[in-house]
């Protein structure tokens, strides 16, 4: 799997590879390890500052958010048996967001990060939280996988 990463975090919080791993597994877990090796991805840690532009640019809210999420395939079927790679897009997360939420909910940084990329990936694969029903599903899925990750 391609994943680039971007942190305009100094320092960078966590490690390349540790986020590697969780995007790597999370996409494995979901779609399998066929469509896993041949999937792309970036993952940009960054301020509140460029969270609360790219809310208000593209979801027309003039505030900052914990995570965003830019799709590429939204809307279109997953390439079945393509072996060339398949862009899913983007996911970018507010750091300082991350630590106050941690902090506010007694929880681990790591593990607020982890909680914010899955969810961000599980976006890039179609799932969504618009309805109850398809809340209930993500959200399992989400849970699932934390815990199937030690978070």
């Amino acid at each position: 799997m391609k994943i680039l990463i971007r942190s305009s975090v100094k320092p960078q919080p966590v490690s390349d590879v540790w986020l590697k791993k969780l995007s790597s597994l999370t996409v494995k877990a979901v779609k399998g390890a066929g469509f896993e090796r041949k999937a792309e991805l970036s993952i940009v840690l960054t301020g509140d500052a460029e969270v609360k532009k790219l809310n208000r640019l593209y979801r027309g809210q003039n505030k900052t958010t914990d995570v965003l999420s830019f799709p590429l395939l939204e809307g279109i079927v997953f390439p079945g048996d393509k072996k060339e790679a398949v862009a899913l897009g983007d996911v970018v997360v507010s750091v300082p967001q991350t630590k106050r939420q941690a902090k506010a909910n007694g929880k681990d940084f790591n593990d607020e990060l982890a909680l914010l990329v899955v969810h961000g990936i599980l976006h890039l694969l179609g799932y969504d939280h618009v309805t109850l029903k398809e809340e209930k599903e993500m959200f399992g899925l989400q849970n699932s996988l934390l815990k199937k990750f030690g978070v």
